[in-house]
């Protein structure tokens, strides 16, 4: 830092302030425009009298270019490293998101795997639901078939029962009666 404050206050609260970064770059490249565009200037146009300046004056204005372009390259330097220590947080961050995503996927993959063993699960355990319904359904129409069928046979055979019955009523009647007249017979046979 003892190197540093040969700057300015300036210099040290450009480099400490982020907030002013952007306009700091911006205002250094036009004062690197501006300081080029007045090398080219002198440079290119001395072509008269009236350009020419005295030695003295061009030593004074050469000590100041010089301060001022150590004072623009530490300036610069700063502001470079200011950055790049920027960009390499931003790396980091970056770099630690990234992490994060890429755990977060192969959760969600493996998730995913998951969920699709368990949709082919399900899916065969609705196939065997399934077919358990429709043999269930065929068991069940069987038993209404059977059903029907036995409450036919049982009622044709409550008709036969019943005809069976009054058939043996007759009968007991026929023998009742033949009885009654063996009976009568015998007694009028005998003396």
């Amino acid at each position: 830092m003892a190197n540093l404050s040969h700057y300015g206050s300036n210099a040290l609260a450009e480099v400490h302030n982020h907030d002013n970064m952007n306009n700091n770059m911006i205002n250094q490249a036009v004062q690197a425009t501006e300081q080029s565009n007045v090398v080219n200037h002198s440079e290119t146009e001395i072509t008269s009298d009236s350009n020419i300046i005295p030695y003295s004056q061009y030593v004074i204005e050469s000590q100041q270019g010089a301060v001022q372009n150590s004072n623009s390259s530490a300036q610069q330097d700063a502001l470079i490293l200011s950055v790049i220590e920027q960009l390499k947080t931003q790396v980091v961050n970056f770099t630690k998101i990234n992490l994060d995503n890429k755990s977060a996927n192969d959760t969600l993959i493996a998730e995913l795997e998951r969920y699709m063993e368990k949709s082919i699960e399900i899916d065969h355990l609705k196939q065997t639901l399934s077919e358990h319904v429709k043999e269930k359904e065929y068991l069940m129409q069987t038993v209404t078939l059977l059903k029907n069928d036995f409450k036919k046979e049982e009622s044709r055979n409550i008709d036969r029962e019943i005809m069976l019955e009054k058939k043996i009523k007759q009968l007991d009647n026929i023998v009742f009666k033949r009885d009654q007249s063996t009976q009568t017979v015998h007694m009028l046979t005998k003396p």
